[in-house]
């Protein structure tokens, strides 16, 4: 763990963790800096100021060598030496001797009207090597890499008897033998895992900066280099989901818990790079999530809206936040099987006068009661 007790402001503006908490807090590192914060008021001051210069500058999670920074950092005086003619606006630029104050010196491109923007400054300085290339790069294994570039989805079986179905222009790399205590895959563009259930040895998912962790279930990831989001959708089991910039993201990969967001069946994250934010939905299209054999009912006469609700919560295994003692007396007759979820909902709450909400990868449900 680092200690931030010996950071100053220009080492929280640029800190990992930090900068997730600014700009994409949870309720796991709100915790942890509330009572960091509560443990060390006399940093409060530099605290602030160091939010107040990352929600300002809008800092994007990017990690830059030494060697980038001070490139961008002469671009960007340059830059402005060049207009500076131009602008009838004093500037005064602060930069000291090891303060690289990239973002500063982006700051004032902005306020004297170079037509340049920030995210395409950036976007030059990270774009030469890929991020799924760095993953490759970085491990110690001896991966196999396949590609498809056909039409139709292409079946991958590893080792421990999971399938990868790899969707076209897309890459995956992987350890012949998964040697470790994880098994781990690095995925560029879209592809749909079956993973064989083996909870003494995690399967890690890594596509541009999200991980995504699994014991033994089937989902989709699509992280295409080009796009901006990485989105992972759950069809059964648990997967949980955390940044690759995350502090404690070695503890999470390894652990044999689910730590981190986690999502169940018909659930999804939608994970915006640049931002590190993530976003817990619900999948467009639900589907239902017991067993073939088991045909669920969805005709109901003079029936409980409570009981409805249940029914579908259990069917799509997604919960349903409702009052259960206010929509008990609530009864409701309608044939909902050939439906779709949300226009099953929009029956049942035309029915009784509700509406609802998707909130947290979850359905609210507001009403008022039966007339």
């Amino acid at each position: 763990m680092k200690n931030y007790r010996d950071f100053d402001t220009e080492d929280f503006v640029w800190d990992i963790n930090f900068r997730i908490w600014v700009l994409s807090p949870n309720r796991e590192v709100n915790a942890f800096w509330e009572k960091w914060l509560e443990e060390n008021p006399d940093k409060t001051a530099q605290v602030d100021k160091a939010k107040s210069i990352i929600q300002a500058l809008v800092i994007k999670n990017v990690a830059f060598e030494n060697e980038e920074v001070d490139e961008l950092v002469s671009q960007t005086i340059a830059k402005i030496d060049e207009n500076a003619n131009s602008t009838t606006k004093k500037i005064k630029l602060f930069y000291t001797k090891q303060n690289q104050w990239l973002k500063i010196a982006a700051l004032i491109v902005l306020i004297i009207g170079v037509s340049i923007s920030y995210q395409q400054i950036f976007h030059h300085s990270i774009q030469p090597k890929g991020v799924y290339e760095k993953y490759v790069a970085a491990s110690t294994n001896q991966l196999i890499e396949v590609k498809n570039e056909n039409d139709i989805a292409l079946p991958i079986q590893l080792i421990d008897g999971s399938l990868v179905l790899l969707k076209k222009g897309s890459r995956i790399s992987y350890s012949k033998d998964f040697v470790g205590n994880t098994r781990e895959i690095y995925l560029s563009g879209e592809a749909f895992f079956e993973v064989t259930k083996n909870p003494e040895k995690p399967f890690l998912v890594y596509a541009n900066g999200l991980v995504t962790k699994v014991l033994g279930t089937s989902f989709t990831i699509r992280a295409y280099d080009k796009e901006k989001e990485v989105t992972v959708e759950v069809k059964t089991g648990k997967v949980s989901v955390f940044a690759q910039s995350d502090a404690r993201v070695e503890e999470k990969a390894t652990s044999r818990e689910l730590k981190g967001v986690v999502l169940t069946p018909n659930q999804k994250i939608v994970y915006a790079r640049e931002e590190v934010r993530m976003d817990k939905l619900l999948v467009e299209l639900p589907t239902i999530t017991i067993k073939k054999n088991i045909k669920p009912q969805f005709e109901f006469e003079d029936t409980p809206v409570s009981e409805v609700l249940q029914t579908l919560e259990k069917a799509y295994s997604i919960n349903i936040v409702f009052d259960e003692e206010l929509l008990s007396n609530c009864p409701l007759t309608a044939s909902l099987t050939d439906l779709q979820l949300f226009d099953k909902l929009d029956i049942i709450c035309k029915g009784v006068e509700a509406r609802y909400e998707i909130l947290d990868g979850q359905i609210v449900i507001y009403s008022k009661g039966c007339k």
